[in-house]
């Protein structure tokens, strides 16, 4: 898995980020506005996580309602009762066809691997470096 963010322009509210997944044969990247506040809280919630069988740790920005211009969706949950884990990674545009693009996929990862990726995502965040890449060797 890879996944890479990186700051486009910074503003007041909320940095101009793009976020890009790849796993395998699958990748999606979209751009977004995302507070450095809201990703601080998904990396702790990653460093936690799994808490049970039944705990998941979501980050969303924008809406899938279509009047939004995008939707973004990471979603680590377990999904066996031995405590198997994944990451789901969804990402919409809501453009007029034929530039609309939506792109759904599953990376089958370690909770050790998602906590790592949790710590590693809220220090970059507070070190304000312009891009961050977290990389693992599973595919």
């Amino acid at each position: 898995m890879l996944l890479r963010i990186t700051k486009l322009e910074e503003d007041v509210d909320a940095p101009h980020v793009e976020l890009f997944v790849s796993y395998g044969d699958y990748s999606a990247a979209q751009d977004s506005y995302i507070s450095d506040e809201e990703l601080i809280e998904f990396g702790k919630e990653l460093q936690s996580f799994p808490q049970n069988l039944e705990h998941r740790v979501i980050f969303e920005s924008g809406s899938q309602e279509s009047n939004y211009y995008c939707y973004l969706k990471l979603r680590a949950f377990v999904y066996d009762g031995v405590g198997h884990t994944a990451l789901e990674v969804r990402f919409e545009n809501h453009l007029d066809a034929p530039y609309s693009a939506t792109m759904h996929f599953h990376v089958l990862c370690e909770a050790a691997m998602l906590n790592r990726l949790g710590h590693s995502l809220e220090s970059w965040v507070r070190s304000k470096e312009k891009e961050f890449e977290y990389s693992t060797d599973a595919a």
